[in-house]
């Protein structure tokens, strides 16, 4: 073993999923570039190794996640295209295989019980998860090279600066001495941020009057026990987060749900509920995921949005020319019709199918030609693919009151549930869902690291698109879709209607919330919680290590130019290309700086989604990519050349 000056020295900041795809990484790259070079990697988290802050294993076992139990990694398979060797280990599905098996033991009987029933499309407890990535990393320690030493410390990483000799000197609470490293990985994951103005307001507001106000924070962090029985409470929001306050605020507090001979669910109250007033600005909730029932679901692979496309479209990347709708969009939307034509076709309408497969490739998207075709094979103007209808569903209807918009509401949740329960071979909604959640990567790919404008990122992504994306195909298991039609029925929940407002009144003392749409007097709450994450951003962090760095100039908001305008500054951290390199506040990439993840949301679109099996997964690649920068870094230290490893030629120049 070689002595500790001869070591590399790594630090992963941030023990989550990402921080142990990392690890891994380090560990199963380690070999090849340190050779018999000793490795040290330190990881720095409060939270367990594993499971982080999120995955937590004491939150409620009613909190589930939003993606089946064959589609969870932190493992590389053969797949991965990555430059490193890859290390095979098991989903989450396979891992709870084990565990019923007998070949896992150290876990909880909670864990066992849901192993026990547990099949490669079931939707696992956040708390399972956080078992199965708290195995995961033990059994990466377990099986690190024996040249490679891991240290964890259970504590918050409070400051990164750099000593003279070009060491990363991480310091960390509670301890005097800060650990010098060769490189940092900044795998934070959701960090917090400041309040806003608006929030601040509304907090005080609250205060004055004796109500409760719940900020946008994790549902299982939340402090909802001030809201008794009884209680009007507003959810402002109908993402994935609504669903876990609705579920927490219901059987959370004694209910029941009681499954009927036809299928639906009824809700027996326990009496400890508040009275649940739901809304958001397009008033649905979000879409239920279709029911496929196999254990590997190939992705899908783009016909139109391809790679000469993808290469085409990144040409003008950083020069604020490319716009979203104009250049972009039209394949994403030809990309998504053709799958629903293909399945709305394919059973009831042979030869129009065929016709649909000839003619349709050589049409652009929105052109006569393409619209005279579509409607001669789809006569009825409601089956046709619309997007106004998907983004929008109330906006084409008027309601005469709530009773109306509640009528409305059980029938969307009937229709998405009949859909989900078919699947995307059967139902085209779910098909053209399946595909948009597919296209992601390729999206990401054109629009990332300033692929578009400053402008069309803020108006046509921040502000439309990333939300439609996840409304229509990154919803919550139909199991949460048939407990809210439940409520709904049940009167617990209370939709609002499209376009939410609400009005800290003082006169009243109490927030007022209601819809433009459905007729009525507002609602009179006096709770009300904002049913969404905050957002991440460098710019408004309270994670004392990113806002020191921020304040030194050590990195900054990741900025998107426009061609003739303003540009947009994103509260993404900014980081390059490629390699994922902190770019500090003079635009210069640090060498021994990396990060990843939720951290770099809005340079990276979409970034917070895990590693997923079979499909060539991004975090696994990327994490690979800076796995081997750290230990290449280290690597020229102990040979005399810092500061040049992961530094390419033409990153040394300031980023724009």
């Amino acid at each position: 073993m070689s002595t500790e000056a001869e070591s590399v020295r790594i630090c992963i900041v941030g023990a989550g999923p990402r921080g142990t795809v990392a690890l891994e990484r380090i560990c199963a790259n380690a070999p090849e570039i340190a050779g018999d070079k000793r490795v040290e990697v330190h990881v720095v988290d409060p939270y367990p190794a594993g499971g982080g802050r999120v995955w937590q294993l004491g939150q409620s076992r009613r909190l589930l996640m939003n993606t089946v139990a064959g589609d969870v990694t932190v493992f590389t398979d053969d797949t991965v295209t990555c430059e490193g060797p890859l290390t095979f280990g098991p989903t989450q599905y396979q891992w709870a295989r084990m565990v019923a098996a007998g070949e896992v033991t150290d876990v909880t009987d909670q864990a066992k019980a849901e192993a026990a029933v547990m099949e490669p499309w079931s939707y696992a407890s956040r708390a399972f998860q956080g078992e199965y990535l708290g195995w995961a990393f033990a059994h990466i320690m377990h099986n690190a090279p024996s040249g490679v030493r891991i240290q964890v410390h259970r504590t918050r990483a409070t400051s990164l600066t750099e000593s003279a000799d070009g060491m990363q000197q991480v310091s960390l609470e509670g301890q005097d001495l800060p650990l010098a490293v060769d490189a940092v990985i900044l795998a934070q994951g959701h960090y917090d941020v400041e309040p806003t103005d608006r929030q601040r307001d509304l907090a005080g507001f609250a205060s004055r009057h004796g109500l409760h106000y719940v900020p946008p924070s994790s549902p299982g962090e939340a402090d909802l026990a001030p809201i008794g029985a009884g209680q009007p409470v507003a959810l402002r929001g109908l993402g994935l987060n609504f669903y876990d306050y609705m579920i927490l605020l219901t059987e959370g507090r004694g209910g029941r749900f009681v499954p009927g001979s036809d299928g639906r669910l009824t809700y027996l109250p326990s009496g400890n509920e508040p009275v649940i007033h739901a809304g958001s600005g397009r008033g649905v909730p979000y879409r239920a995921r279709a029911e496929i029932r196999q254990e590997i679901v190939p992705r899908y692979r783009a016909t139109f949005l391809s790679a000469d496309e993808i290469a085409r479209l990144r040409g003008p990347a950083g020069t604020g020319r490319t716009d979203f709708m104009r250049d972009l969009f039209p394949l994403v939307a030809k990309e998504v019709a053709w799958n629903y034509y293909k399945v709305l076709l394919q059973a009831d309408d042979p030869t129009g199918h065929a016709r649909l497969l000839a003619e349709y490739p050589r049409h652009a998207w929105g052109s006569p030609e393409m619209e005279a075709l579509l409607s001669n094979l789809v006569p009825d103007p409601e089956l046709r693919w619309n997007w106004e209808a998907l983004d929008r569903p109330a906006d084409r209807r008027e309601f005469t009151d709530s009773a109306d918009y509640r009528a409305w509401i059980l029938g969307i949740l009937d229709e998405d549930l009949r859909h989900s329960d078919l699947g995307p071979a059967v139902s085209a909604i779910k098909a053209a869902a399946a595909v948009m959640r597919d296209l992601r990567d390729e999206v990401r790919q054109v629009i990332s690291h300033r692929g578009l404008s400053g402008a069309s990122y803020r108006d046509h992504i921040d502000h439309w698109f990333s939300s439609l994306n996840n409304y229509a195909a990154s919803g919550p298991p139909a199991t949460r879709v048939r407990e809210l039609r439940a409520l709904v029925e049940a009167g617990v929940v209370q939709v609002l209607g499209p376009r939410m407002r609400m009005t800290a009144d003082e006169e009243s003392g109490a927030f007022l919330v209601g819809s433009p749409q459905v007729p009525g007097a507002p609602r009179r709450v006096t709770a009300l919680v904002e049913a969404h994450l905050p957002t991440t951003d460098v710019r408004r962090t309270t994670d004392p290590l990113l806002a020191s760095l921020r304040t030194a100039g050590g990195c900054r908001a990741h900025f998107i130019p426009d061609a003739a305008g303003a540009g947009y500054e994103t509260g993404g951290l900014d980081v390059t290309d490629v390699t994922f390199q902190v770019i500090d506040g003079r635009g210069v990439p640090h060498p021994a700086r990396f990060s990843y993840g939720p951290p770099v949301e809005s340079v990276q679109w979409v970034t917070a989604i895990g590693a997923r099996p079979h499909v060539n997964s991004r975090t696994l690649l990327q994490g690979d990519s800076i796995a081997r920068s750290c230990l290449k870094q280290g690597m020229s230290r102990l040979a005399g050349t810092a500061g040049s490893a992961g530094r390419d030629a033409e990153l040394t120049a300031p980023v724009r």
